[in-house]
């Protein structure tokens, strides 16, 4: 008999894995054509007469032809969102001395402009872009663009800065 753990850690295992597999967003590089579904099913009596090994009836249903679709152009997981790149505040939340002004330097020549650098005393537990109203879109091109940034939130109050704010902790590459 399998231990009752045992058992509901494999189930986790297997879930947690088709959860990796399966991610959302992930696009297979299978150009073919799209292919539109005929409709909805026929009952199981009807269907016998549409199959290719069963006798033509005295009244066919038509069977709408696929159709092709022009290809759609996927992006390209390199393509930067079009925004305009704003200034940024950089704070070091780690224990990393001159954190702040690395992480600087990657993102102003990643483009953007740098507005000002410092530290942060609060408890940020991963490295995290806060953006004002409005600013959502360029934030997210911001941590698109450096795959460090693990999290895209609004601002809350006393943070220092306006508009983006980085703020960088032990795990962001030097």
């Amino acid at each position: 008999m399998v231990p009752p753990l045992a058992a509901v850690s494999a189930i986790v295992i297997v879930i947690v894995a088709l959860l990796v597999l399966n991610r959302p967003g992930q696009h297979t590089t299978d150009a073919g054509p799209a292919v539109q579904s005929p409709g909805p099913s026929l009952p199981t009596s009807q269907s016998a007469a549409t199959t290719p090994s069963a006798k033509p009836s005295l009244s066919p249903t038509p069977t709408p032809k696929p159709h092709r679709t022009a290809p759609v152009a996927e992006p390209s997981a390199t393509a930067e969102p079009k925004v305009t790149k704003v200034p940024v505040t950089v704070l070091n939340n780690s224990r990393r001395t001159g954190l702040a002004h690395r992480a600087a330097a990657q993102v102003a020549s990643g483009g953007w402009p740098i507005r000002q650098i410092g530290n942060f005393t609060g408890r940020i537990r991963i490295s995290t872009v806060y953006y004002a109203p409005g600013q959502a879109d360029v934030a997210r091109a911001l941590a698109h663009q450096f795959p460090a940034v693990q999290r895209v939130l609004p601002r809350f109050r006393g943070l220092p800065g306006s508009g983006l704010t980085l703020v960088v902790t032990r795990e962001w590459p030097a």
